[in-house]
């Protein structure tokens, strides 16, 4: 099945980077379900499925900020294809140079930011929350770096003041091996995800950044110990 699926995605990059190009000017709700579809049509050609531990359901209203740890290149594939609700990425501004990534984040509109550079980190947090405030859902990757060994690494705080600043509903969600994604496709097995109790700006605002932080590493430590249960 895996040499299936490479010869599928001989087809499947090419395609999915043009009609990333094609869709650019329709409106992003659109955008985001061609981009979804084609994560979906990639992971399915190697035979590989996605299963999901879901806490509750996902808030129907207000913007809401997706709380991810990071694992691999992968994540951004698993992440489109199960969440329904259109978001885009918060990501490192080295990501911009990978081509297909590249097409992809135009369509999406990322918001990009230097690690390396204060002004810039200031400028992503400014931007995240005049969209969150405009209704576009966002995803951040707080650890700031990949965690290739599959460990939760510390998560920064500052990387949730955008949901503060536009008083944004926070959803965490814990991806459990895709540091792991080139066995998974050889062996067209599943990967694992979990998604946490959301939690409104009422519910966490007396907490502060720093505290919410403490909390969402605790409970995001404690999720990635446990094997997802549902299947998708």
């Amino acid at each position: 099945m895996f040499i299936v699926g490479c010869l599928r995605m001989l087809y499947l990059l090419p395609a999915s980077w043009m009609d990333a190009f094609l869709v650019r000017k329709k409106p992003f709700e659109v955008r985001y379900q061609h981009m979804a579809s084609w994560s979906k049509r990639i992971i399915k050609a190697f035979g590989c499925r996605i299963q999901i531990d879901v806490t509750e359901e996902m808030p129907k209203e207000g913007e809401i900020l997706f709380v991810s740890n990071h694992q691999s290149a992968f994540d951004m594939l698993i992440q489109l294809a199960i969440i329904t609700t259109p978001f885009t990425f918060i990501s490192k501004k080295e990501n911009e140079k990978i081509p297909c990534v590249a097409n992809w984040a135009k369509t999406l509109e990322l918001i990009y930011f230097d690690r390396e550079e204060q002004s810039s980190a200031i400028h992503m947090l400014r931007e995240s929350a005049r969209r969150l405030k405009k209704g576009r859902n966002l995803l951040i990757f707080p650890e700031g770096t990949r965690a290739k060994d599959g460990q939760l690494l510390e998560l920064h705080a500052g990387s949730l003041q955008p949901a503060f600043m536009a008083k944004a509903t926070i959803v965490p969600m814990v991806l459990k091996n895709s540091y792991d994604f080139k066995r998974v496709l050889l062996h067209g097995t599943a990967f694992e995800v979990t998604f946490l109790k959301a939690r409104t700006y009422e519910e966490y605002r007396k907490e502060k950044a720093d505290g919410l932080c403490a909390i969402l590493q605790k409970e995001m430590q404690e999720a990635l110990q446990k094997k997802a249960t549902s299947g998708s």
